[in-house]
């Protein structure tokens, strides 16, 4: 390929503004978009956070299906330098796909540069020149690929993926046309001076390290993501293609190649002896997103076949749901780079470059939810230099026509160019950035909800529902201070008395929370309502203080054990049911969890042989909020509902109510509110006639 860039300092100037376009395009609104911090970012964010505080700094991190460690610990290092915010957990994924960029032009140089036959011409292009126009092509394609950018802007782990990959292979295609120009000066080597023979061990050290080199970054990226089990294989098909179809391949490059499996090897041994004592972390995830089926297999292969010109990832956070992964303009040049690739695939870098596009494309072919572009990431690269070398094809074809025709084609490529950034910019600024189901997406709410009560004074009790306080995006925005946590659509729980509290409360899930409060603290006082990108209300700010106005109708006192007490209860009819209200304090903290029954009881049920003619059995709050996650102090307003069969027959009928171990069926002891035991360790409430 012979379009080139003549001029050094036009080569700084265009690689520059390629590197700051790319910058503009990842960094622009970072903080901004995408919105809030979604489940997978805050586990890296958590993770981060535990790293830069000492909490724990492991090789592998096993929750969340398990993770590895390269963008934990860099988040760590952001978090340090500016503060633990989303934008800084996302500037990291912003510089590594800039300087991925970087990265694959220097890849592009050596890819793209000419045989040591090709060398001898006294041509300045071919001497020093040669590849530098279709490497800042690939640079610009790479710069304007939604696909990239998405994933430059998330907090996550992929993104390093292509980083690793690429300057490994940049260093093992510098480090291979090193040792051929080395061979084929060596023949003459015998005639050289000393001086010569010491500029030659130098040049076997510096290629020597190159291997090193790409060693070391061929192991980092098996630090990154697990996608990235697949750039060993690239690395050894390529090299076993290579063997295979040149003689003098191994000959040439066997010691380096020898060379980088050691350095590799030595820099995954870490991580790799963590793997070997712990197997059944690391097939966790890939058992668990693995789809090996032929049926499935084909549907995945044929929508990751269509993926780059069709319908791409569906998923919101991967993509503007749908968009090819090439835009019109892009897709050209990918036809024509896969077609340039397939007629020069004698060359060695044309046949590299469709072995790494098929390579890197098999995570998502041989998983669930195909096309998955964050499991496909590592071939954004190899994308980007195929499309170069097709724009570059179409330059060098037209380079024979007339100027008028040439100058067309330069006209033509400049507006295609300019199409694809405006088009890129769009898509995601303003078409996938005015998505009103980001808010969603992207835990928006949830991280809101947090940082407002996290903001609350050190002196309340924080309360969420129906929102688990162990939700990675409620731990960072709550910068994890302590909270309490229920599920207000089954349970309410009510602070100790005296005790001061703001409940956060996602209304648009849980409606009844806020009214009950109501009920039950007459000082009780909306502060804040958080609407969604739609302007309906989402969630509300509740705080409380004051004596709670615990008053059941039926007043029982009675204890269990000596951690529980049932206060009273409350009784409807429901249609064919009768709805229980309970409620229980708690007297002290227990470890058990323990089950509640709720039956109602009369004559033997001919049906059953059983006086029980209805029972609810479970734990508190429908399991949602066991005993033994009850504090001291703490009123939890518990619901059962008792359905009445059928064949109920008409007369006078009782509810029991206790609770009970569900691995051994023994019951708490109950006593009544003078201490006295009662029968079979439950309360009876009052008799009701049915029905």
């Amino acid at each position: 390929m012979r379009f080139e860039i003549r001029k050094p300092w036009q080569e700084i100037l265009t690689l520059a503004a390629i590197l700051l376009l790319a910058a503009l395009l990842r960094v622009y609104q970072l903080d901004q978009l995408p919105p809030g911090l979604h489940y997978d970012e805050a586990f890296n964010a958590t993770m981060a956070h535990r790293v830069r505080v000492g909490i724990e700094r492991p090789i592998f991190f096993t929750e969340d299906m398990t993770e590895e460690p390269m963008a934990i610990y860099v988040a760590a290092l952001s978090f340090t330098l500016f503060g633990e915010t989303p934008w800084a957990l996302r500037l990291v994924s912003a510089l590594a796909g800039i300087a991925t960029i970087a990265a694959l032009y220097a890849l592009a140089r050596a890819l793209f540069s000419p045989s040591p036959a090709e060398r001898v011409t006294p041509s300045p292009v071919k001497r020093g020149r040669a590849g530098v126009g279709v490497s800042l092509l690939a640079a610009f394609a790479l710069a304007i690929l939604y696909w990239h950018i998405n994933f430059s802007r998330l907090g996550m782990e992929p993104i390093f993926t292509p980083l690793m990959l690429t300057l490994a292979l940049a260093f093992l295609w510098r480090a291979l046309a090193s040792d051929e120009r080395r061979v084929a000066s060596g023949a003459n080597s015998a005639s050289r001076s000393r001086i010569t023979h010491t500029c030659t061990a130098r040049k076997c050290r510096c290629h020597a390290s190159l291997f090193v080199l790409s060693g070391v970054f061929l192991a980092a990226t098996l630090y990154t993501y697990k996608a990235a089990l697949f750039t060993p294989i690239l690395f050894a098909a390529f090299i076993a293609l290579e063997i295979l179809l040149d003689r003098g391949f191994w000959a040439q490059n066997g010691r380096g190649l020898i060379i980088l499996v050691i350095a590799a090897v030595l820099v995954f041994s870490p991580l790799g002896l963590y793997l070997a004592t712990h197997p059944e972390q690391f097939f966790e995830r890939p058992g668990a997103v693995t789809a090996l089926d032929a049926p499935t297999l084909v549907d995945n292969a044929l929508k990751v076949a269509g993926m780059f010109f069709l319908r791409g990832d569906d998923n919101p956070r991967s993509n503007l749901p749908g968009r090819p992964a090439l835009d019109p303009f892009l897709a050209l040049g990918f036809i024509v780079g896969v077609l340039a690739c397939l007629a020069r695939i004698r060359r060695r870098e044309s046949r590299f470059l469709l072995l790494w596009l098929v390579v890197m494309i098999l995570p998502s072919v041989l998983t669930d939810f195909a096309p998955h572009f964050g499991r496909s990431i590592g071939v954004t690269p190899a994308i980007a230099l195929i499309v170069a070398s097709g724009f570059a094809t179409i330059i060098e074809k037209a380079r024979a026509a007339p100027r008028a025709l040439l100058f067309a084609v330069y006209c033509l490529l400049f507006t295609g160019f300019a199409f694809s950034t405006f088009s890129t910019a769009r898509d995601y600024l303003a078409i996938w950035g005015a998505r009103t189901g980001l808010f969603d997406s992207f835990d928006a709410g949830y991280l809101t909800l947090a940082e407002k009560l996290r903001d609350r004074p050190a002196s309340e009790v924080i309360y969420l529902s129906p929102v688990d306080k162990d939700y990675y995006t409620i731990q960072f925005g709550l910068a994890w201070r302590d909270a309490r946590s229920f599920d207000g659509r089954r349970v309410l729980v009510v602070p100790p008395p005296g005790v001061a509290a703001t409940y956060g409360i996602v209304t648009r899930d849980d409606p009844r929370s806020v009214a009950r409060l109501g009920k039950i603290f007459p000082a009780a006082r909306a502060l804040e309502t958080i609407g969604d990108y739609t302007g309906k209300p989402y969630a509300t700010l509740v705080r409380v203080e004051g004596a709670a106005r615990v008053s059941p109708q039926k007043i029982v006192n009675a204890r269990l054990g000596d951690a529980i007490e049932l206060i009273g209860y409350d009784s409807a009819r429901d249609g064919d049911a009768i709805v229980l209200t309970v409620y229980w304090s708690c007297l002290a903290e227990t470890r058990e969890d323990y089950t509640v029954f709720a039956h109602l009881i009369g004559a033997v049920n001919p049906a059953t042989q059983s006086p029980v003619w209805a029972q609810d059995d479970t734990r508190p709050g429908r399991g949602t909020f066991p005993t033994s996650r009850w504090q001291n102090g703490e009123v939890i307003v518990d619901e059962y509902r008792l359905l009445l069969p059928s064949n109920l027959s008409r007369g006078e009928y009782q509810i029991e109510i206790g609770m009970y171990n569900l691995a051994t069926g023994a019951r708490v002891q109950v006593v009544d509110a003078n201490g006295a035991p009662m029968e079979s360790n439950r309360v009876i409430f009052e008799r009701i006639a049915l029905p």
